[in-house]
């Protein structure tokens, strides 16, 4: 993005238009001489290289031109300040100095001062000079610079040319067909406030101008001129919008429409890899971020995901913040944060839309009002941060609704159990049901020659051939039986251990010391104790 002031546009007829930069000989000209100056001028200071580039000025090109151009090339630049001694401590002790003196300072009293404080700071007077004003921006140096090709150059202008002019914007109206999710992800990443709908494969994306809101205008803005590299990138794209602009008679809204037709070819994006990468690390906001991090470490069985796949809500598309899975089940949560009067309500009829979704939708305090009592799901408030007690309480209640159900809809009897020993896990697993499910039915209902210990079926033989095993052991040590069990498919042993009703006697913690023993029955009285 440029400087407001370098913007250089056309109006005609309520319409803007960008001045771009064509691909003529005379600018592809102007832009290598401009290259060729930043590269001869390496090691040299920041305002010399500008006075050269000033004087392109003169050859009769729009000064708005060579300064953007200069600018683009800028970000590409290192300038670094080189001093003997900090600027401002040099500075400090001149003035000092001179405020000993008389207050009419002649050429005399000058160089005198200066000699002073460079024997203060034992440096030379040359020295001094240069880091009295080494932090200046004319001063720096040029130290590193990557050149671009004339041609790249003028594409990176034009892109940066209509960053600038979406500054100005109160909306704009993308319409692509491809990579509609790269754009969505990144206005979601941006936390911009967007309506999204898909009609005969096209998908129109609506995003809300920084001169929609009535404050964070600036920071909305640029965030919005972030998105531009993912919709040129797509392969055929729309831009429509309203850009605010100042005039004769005061400020108007101006209709700007661009096409991928139009002016793709003139238009390229700095590379946005390092961009895409950052992107999968950081969140929309600090309370996204820092709900994420405290529901992992309740190590609560299910799955958290940012931005989980876009969902088709009607003829909207909605991207949720996060996602929960566990089991086969999928819960979708929206946090509603920044949002403005008209946003509210087509997130709201976005919402409802919604078919056949479990949602929870947290809300800032501050947004609360009677109409998200409509939302088809759960709505939860927060200050300051979202809670996990009343999320954690919902997932738990939509667990057990999900495994009722699952339960009511298993057939056992269709179920193929083989052998002695019935890993449950591999069963459900085999059957495409939970395995919390398959273990709650199997408790409810007695299965014919075997006995539930755990998540495994044990066949009454099974349990008496293990029996005999353990306390044919003349020192049942815990290491040697828990070997034993292992040996005989037994993968929980002490699950089979309590079955058979034997206990352990632990000497500290060592198994190889620790004994297993054959607890006595409880005698069936009143004084009977466990």
């Amino acid at each position: 993005m440029l400087q407001l002031e370098l913007l250089r546009a056309r109006t005609r007829k309520g319409q803007i238009h960008p001045i771009y930069a064509d691909l003529t000989q005379r600018n592809l000209d102007l832009s290598g001489r401009i290259i060729e100056a930043f590269q001869a001028n390496v090691g040299e200071k920041k305002g010399r290289l500008l006075k050269k580039i000033s004087s392109f000025e003169a050859a009769g090109f729009d000064y708005r031109f060579v300064r953007g151009l200069s600018a683009i090339l800028q970000r590409e630049s290192a300038f670094k300040m080189e001093a003997a001694v900090n600027p401002q401590l040099a500075r400090r002790l001149i003035f000092e100095e001179a405020a000993k003196r008389d207050p009419v300072i002649n050429e005399t009293a000058r160089k005198s001062i200066m000699d002073a404080v460079a024997k203060a700071l034992k440096i030379t007077e040359g020295e001094l000079e240069e880091s009295f004003q080494a932090d200046l921006d004319d001063e720096l140096l040029l130290r590193e610079f990557t050149p671009l090709s004339p041609a790249e150059l003028l594409k990176r202008y034009n892109f940066a040319l209509t960053q600038t002019l979406l500054f100005r914007s109160t909306f704009m109206e993308v319409r692509v067909s491809d990579s509609w999710k790269n754009v969505l992800r990144a206005v979601k990443f941006q936390g911009l406030m967007y309506s999204a709908e898909v009609e005969d494969g096209v998908f129109k994306i609506t995003v809300d101008g920084p001169h929609s809101i009535f404050k964070l205008t600036q920071r909305y803005g640029t965030r919005m001129a972030k998105i531009l590299p993912s919709i040129v990138q797509a392969p055929d794209w729309k831009i429509f919008g309203g850009i605010v602009r100042a005039g004769q008679f005061g400020k108007r809204i101006l209709q700007l429409r661009l096409s991928s037709d139009e002016v793709g070819r003139l238009i390229k994006p700095p590379d946005s890899r390092i961009l895409q990468s950052r992107r999968s690390e950081q969140f929309d906001s600090l309370v996204e971020k820092d709900f994420f991090r405290r529901f992992q470490t309740l190590n609560s069985g299910w799955t958290i995901t940012r931005e989980p796949t876009p969902l088709i809500a009607g003829r909207y598309v909605f991207i949720p913040d996060f996602s929960f899975e566990k089991s086969g089940m999928r819960i979708f949560m929206e946090i509603a944060g920044f949002w403005t009067e008209k946003y509210l309500e087509t997130k709201l009829k976005k919402l409802q839309q919604l078919q056949n979704v479990d949602l929870i939708v947290a809300v800032d305090e501050k947004l609360a009002c009677e109409r998200m009592k409509r939302i088809k799901g759960e709505v939860i408030f927060y200050k300051r941060k979202v809670p996990l007690k009343p999320i954690w309480r919902l997932l738990k209640q939509r667990e057990e609704q999900f495994l009722s159900l699952q339960m009511t809809r298993l057939d056992t009897s269709r179920l193929q159990l083989n052998g002695d020993v019935v890993q449950l896990e591999a069963v459900a697993k085999s059957s495409s049901v939970p395995v919390e499910a398959l273990v709650r039915k199997m408790k409810a209902k007695e299965v014919d020659g075997y006995r539930m210990v755990g998540k495994l079926l044990v066949s009454h033989r099974k349990l008496e051939q293990l029996d005999k095993k353990v306390s044919s052991l003349k020192k049942p040590l815990l290491s040697e039986v828990t070997s034993l069990l292992e040996q005989e498919g037994i993968d929980r042993p002490f699950d089979i251990l309590s079955a058979l009703d034997y206990g352990v006697k632990w000497r500290g913690l060592d198994p190889e010391k620790s004994l297993v023993y054959k607890r006595r029955p409880h005698k069936n009285n009143n004084n009977a104790s466990d």
